[in-house]
C-alpha cells in the first residue's frame, strides 16, 4: 500500500492516500479559526452553526437536506483545479450530514424536471496550494492524491452537503442565469478580482413544496427539497461593494428574477434580500461599513465591474 506522512491541521497522520476520504478531512482549532476568518466576510447570517471547511463555510439546512448558505473566498490561484476525472469528479456523501447519497440524485437529471446537481460553492474555486507546502491536490499525470490537505478543499466541495438541486437547462446549464453568473465571475477573478461570496436556497412557507430522492423509494420517502430560490451575494472588498443577485427558481419568490430574465435584472436591494431570506448580511461590520457595501447593489455597479480593467 502506498503510504505517505501528511500534515492535516496542524497533526501528523499516517495516511493510506489511495484510500483518502472525506472523513480524513479535519481542521485543528487554529486551522478553524484561519478557515472562518478567509471565507466569512462581516460576520455569520444566521444564529445556526456553522460548519467549517478547508474551502468554505456552511450553514447547513436538517430540515431540506441540503445547504441554508455557505460563504467562500475566491482568488486567480483557488482556480487551479484539478482535471475534474475520476475522484476528482466524484460527489461523496458528507460524513457529518450522511442522509444524501448519490442514489437521492440519480436519475433526476434524465427526468421532465431534469435537476442538475448544482454545487453553491462552485468547483472552478476547488484549487490551488492553499497550505503554502509547493505542491496541490493531486499528481497531474495520474490524478492520484499528491497532498491530502489541498484534496479536502476539492473533496468538500464535491461533497453532498454542498450541492442542491437546480433546474440544468434552465437555470444551472450553459443558458442558464446561474452558469451565466459564475462564468462572469470566473472572468473577474482569472482578470485578478478577489471576491468574497455568498449563496444560498430560499423557501417559502407559504409555498408547495417539491421534494427529489431515491427513485427507487416511494415519493413520501424523498428528503431533499427543491428551492423556490436561490441567491448570491458577491462582495468585492477592494472597491467595498457589494452586490446581491435573487433567483426565483420556481416561480414564487417575492423580488426573485425569472428563469428568462436578463442576469442583470436578477440584481436586488440587500433590503429586499434580507425580508425574502430572513437572513442579516455582515452583522459584524459597523451600520456605516454596512451601508458603504450594501448600497452599490445595482445594475450600474455590475456593468462597471465587467468593464473595469
Amino acid at each position: 500500500m502506498l503510504k505517505r506522512i501528511i500534515v492535516i491541521g496542524c497533526c501528523l497522520l499516517t495516511a493510506n492516500v489511495r484510500g483518502f476520504g472525506l472523513a480524513d478531512c479535519q481542521l485543528d482549532n487554529a486551522l478553524r479559526y484561519q478557515k472562518l476568518a478567509e471565507h466569512l466576510y462581516g460576520g455569520a447570517l444566521s444564529p445556526a452553526p456553522v460548519n467549517i471547511r478547508h474551502g468554505y463555510v456552511i450553514s447547513y439546512d436538517t430540515a431540506h437536506n441540503l445547504p441554508h448558505w455557505v460563504a467562500w473566498h475566491a482568488l486567480k490561484a483557488y482556480r487551479d483545479t484539478p482535471k475534474r476525472s475520476s475522484r476528482w469528479s466524484t460527489f461523496r456523501r458528507d460524513p457529518e450530514f450522511p442522509a444524501v447519497s448519490d442514489a437521492d440524485y440519480r436519475g433526476w437529471y434524465g427526468s421532465d424536471d431534469n435537476f442538475a446537481r448544482g454545487h453553491l460553492v462552485p468547483y472552478y474555486i476547488a484549487g490551488g496550494d492553499r497550505d503554502g507546502d509547493g505542491i496541490d491536490a493531486e499528481y497531474e499525470g495520474s490524478l492520484a492524491v499528491e497532498d491530502p490537505d489541498d484534496a479536502c478543499t476539492v473533496y468538500e466541495i464535491n461533497a453532498f452537503s454542498n450541492i442542491t438541486p437546480q433546474y440544468h437547462r434552465r437555470f444551472n446549464g450553459e443558458s442558464g442565469l446561474w452558469y451565466q453568473l459564475e462564468s462572469a465571475l470566473r472572468e473577474l477573478i482569472d482578470q485578478g478580482h478577489e471576491f468574497h461570496l455568498f449563496a444560498g436556497t430560499v423557501f417559502m412557507a407559504d409555498k408547495p413544496l417539491q421534494t427529489i430522492g431515491n427513485r427507487k423509494s416511494p415519493s413520501t420517502e424523498w428528503h431533499i427539497g427543491v428551492p423556490h430560490g436561490f441567491f448570491k451575494v458577491v462582495v468585492d472588498a477592494e472597491r467595498q461593494q457589494a452586490l446581491a443577485f435573487l433567483f426565483d427558481h420556481q416561480q414564487d419568490v417575492p423580488y426573485g428574477c425569472s428563469l428568462d430574465a436578463a442576469l442583470e435584472q436578477c440584481i436586488v436591494s440587500f433590503r429586499e434580500l434580507e425580508q425574502v431570506t430572513g437572513l442579516n448580511f455582515f452583522p459584524d461590520l459597523s451600520e456605516e461599513q454596512k451601508q458603504r457595501l450594501i448600497r452599490a447593489s445595482s445594475p450600474v455597479s455590475w456593468k462597471r465591474w465587467q468593464m473595469a480593467d
